[in-house]
């Protein structure tokens, strides 16, 4: 088909493949990874460092025209929300109100593309992945690269690439049908994905801490304990099955061996520099092979795609409709002076050219009619819309009642919760099991019960835990005490005696 060049765009440097991709196969020419210079920063001056870029490419030996661009997953935003059921074609409009009611940033100043998630059956709302990026940022490596005379084919998040790469690997390895979990560390930032049936559900990115290989293996252990834990509603109550640790088979078997052991399932270590390997080409060794795991990906994904992903370049886009504002507005315009040129030739045509006029008069008005017809099904979703966020739900009443009684997850998490409410929709019995780092922790969760009016019934958990993280089980049965009733205030006449 054509060679291309993938890359990561990273703040600090470009690490990248370049590679010949046909329709069956993606052959690898060569690796690579740059450093910018401090002076010819793209955030200062995309242009000259174009022209900086240009001299390294030259240097490479590195020709490919068309180039495919994978953003760091830390240095975009995904979010997970819910819209109404609706027509496919008027779903990117929605998709962008909702977005906006939730987003600090104005969306002139965002690139936006989105994945609809299956229908469940019994909802009547639809899950949409939302995920996007600065356009400052976007904008930096795009007016680089056309500095150099470059076409730019598409732009993604790099733990999105990352999974259609994984998808390509043997069919018997990458199953990805069953509940699946992608883990790449790249440099300080560790990447985890979502998969079930060949669906991207979520993906998340954090920092972690630098240090010995076993302080990295623990705070890697932790997020995926904190990642899981989070979505564990989307997995409808299945488990993971499969694992993909994304790095150096070396540094990593055994910890795959160890998390393979804790969560059940088979762990697979995989490194984007084996595979490329396997070919011909010129490969350069990388601190972080799994920085070009979200470029392999953008290159398979040219090659034959096989899960739906975000292109923030070409995002999805509903069918554009005419503004009927201008168009009536235009249409008066042309009436009048239709009228004007009409009264004219009234002293020169026949009553047969005037009745023409009549009928395409008529036609106009016709074709207005229709329009607005067009417009009703917009009109309709936009008040199921408010509708649905007026709803006042009573599970968001609670969820947002716990919030301020329970802490974070940071010392503790609770792995069961039984919440009864009273007629008021208020709770009025909670009930939990979980696990903390020490009984301190434990203390402490009885103690912001107290201060929230609940009285606390002591329980000793019997449960036990393989999670060394977090050792200390426990059990919570706290009931709600009605609230206190203030004293009387005392009329200020008798204040005055």
């Amino acid at each position: 088909m054509a060679d291309y060049l993938a890359i990561n765009w990273g703040k600090t440097g470009l690490s990248g493949v370049e590679a010949h991709v046909s329709s069956s196969a993606v052959s690898v020419k060569r690796s690579f990874q740059i450093a910018w210079p401090d002076e010819l920063h793209p955030a200062r001056d995309p242009i000259s460092a174009g022209s900086w870029l240009k001299n390294e490419f030259s240097r490479l030996k590195i020709a490919s025209k068309q180039i495919l661009i994978s953003f760091p997953r830390h240095d975009s935003t995904i979010r997970l929300i819910e819209i109404p059921d609706v027509p496919l074609e008027e779903v990117p409009e929605i998709v962008r109100f909702q977005t906006a009611t939730k987003s600090s940033v104005p969306l002139g100043q965002l690139m936006l593309d989105y994945l609809l998630l299956p229908a469940q059956e019994g909802k009547t709302t639809r899950d949409v992945l939302v995920a996007s990026i600065s356009k400052d940022l976007h904008q930096q490596a795009m007016k680089t690269f056309q500095s150099l005379g470059m076409e730019i084919v598409s732009t993604g998040v790099s733990s999105l690439a990352a999974a259609e790469w994984v998808s390509h690997l043997d069919v018997d390895l990458a199953n990805l049908d069953v509940p699946t979990l992608i883990v790449n560390q790249i440099d300080h930032y560790l990447e985890l994905s979502l998969i079930s049936k060949y669906q991207l559900l979520f993906s998340h990115s954090t920092s972690i801490t630098s240090g010995d290989q076993a302080a990295i293996e623990s705070a890697i252990q932790t997020e995926i304990n904190r990642f899981l834990l989070a979505r564990s509603a989307q997995l409808g109550g299945h488990n993971i099955e499969l694992v993909f640790l994304i790095g150096d088979p070396l540094a990593l078997q055994d910890f795959a061996t160890t998390q393979g052991e804790r969560l059940h399932c088979r762990v697979e270590v995989i490194d984007p520099l084996l595979q490329i390997k396997t070919g011909t080409g010129d490969v350069s060794a990388l601190e972080s092979p799994g920085v070009l795991a979200g470029p392999l990906g953008m290159l398979y994904s040219q090659s034959q795609k096989r899960l739906e992903t975000v292109d923030f370049l070409h995002p999805h886009k509903a069918e554009e409709k005419p503004d009927r504002r201008k168009l009536q507005i235009g249409l008066g315009v042309a009436g009048v002076a239709l009228i004007l040129l009409t009264a004219m030739f009234l002293t020169q045509r026949s009553v047969s050219d005037l009745d023409d006029q009549i009928a395409e008069r008529q036609k106009v008005q016709k074709d207005l009619d229709e329009f607005l017809k067009r417009g009703q099904p917009t009109l309709e979703s936009v008040a199921l819309i408010d509708e649905w966020e007026n709803s006042n739900s009573k599970a968001l009443k609670v969820m947002q009642e716990l919030d301020t009684v329970l802490p974070g997850t940071d010392r503790i998490y609770l792995g069961e919760l039984d919440v009864t409410r009273s007629a008021g929709q208020s709770i009025s019995r909670l009930r939990a099991t979980g696990h903390a780092k020490d009984d301190l922790d434990v203390r402490d969760l009885n103690q912001q019960l107290s201060n929230h009016n609940y009285r606390v019934h002591p329980k000793r958990s019997n449960n036990t835990t393989m999670d060394t993280s977090y050792p200390v089980p426990f059990e919570i049965d706290a009931e709600r005490l009605p609230a206190k009733a203030e004293p009387p205030q005392k009329p200020a006449t008798e204040k005055n005696k």
